[in-house]
């Protein structure tokens, strides 16, 4: 497994990926630099790594580790399902068959396969209560990041205690612009809890 050092923040392979993804667009507008994308780019990831770390239980010191975000998101991926399938199971939804669920980060929705026979009553569930929405896009979001320092960091890593905004500057730094804000999914079943970064055919 490849590994990189917590406490390195060369900006340089990240700055080559966000300016490459910016560079189409800017070039058609002839307005901004392919740079200027990238920077605000790595901006709106910032914000969101930001906003994301902020809940993140800490420790008497303030510091976390990136086993501490693991943890957080698979706490708030369990306390998400049972809440979910207890409201749908009183909407006569059958919770015990497994049933995909993606999330469009484009317009914001959260629905079910085509395929599932309550697809209506699910869908609608979830427009009504956008606060559900939201939560799991938080998790999918925490997944990528899991993601990201599982492919690069070792255990001991892992489990080392810094700062938060170090940890900020580091997912900054390591996260692939192309896939931050894309969409997610999950296989929600009585027996798999896990979240995907990946969008899912509904």
């Amino acid at each position: 497994m490849a590994t990189q050092s917590i406490g390195s923040f060369s900006y340089s392979g990240a700055n080559s990926l966000l300016n490459m993804s910016g560079q189409n667009g800017t070039q058609q507008a002839g307005k901004t630099s392919p740079f200027q994308s990238g920077k605000n780019l790595r901006s709106q990831i910032r914000a969101q790594i930001d906003d994301l770390l902020k809940d993140v239980p800490k420790g008497s010191d303030g510091k976390l580790s990136f086993k501490d975000i693991d943890d957080y998101r698979e706490k708030l991926g369990k306390e998400w399902d049972e809440s979910v399938k207890a409201d749908l199971k009183k909407l006569g939804v059958d919770v015990e068959k497994e049933f995909p669920l993606s999330w469009d980060a484009s317009t914001g929705k959260l629905t079910v396969s085509k395929e599932h026979p309550d697809k209506e009553l699910i869908d609608k569930y979830f427009e009504s209560n956008p606060e559900k929405v939201e939560e799991f896009q938080k998790i999918v979001q925490l997944g990528k990041m899991t993601r990201t320092h599982e492919q690069k960091l070792t255990p001991q890593q892992l489990q080392k205690s810094i700062q938060q905004e170090s940890v900020a500057w580091w997912y900054e730094d390591n996260s692939d612009p192309t896939s931050w804000f894309k969409g997610g999914g999950r296989l929600m079943s009585n027996t798999q809890a896990a979240y995907s970064g990946l969008n899912l055919k509904v």
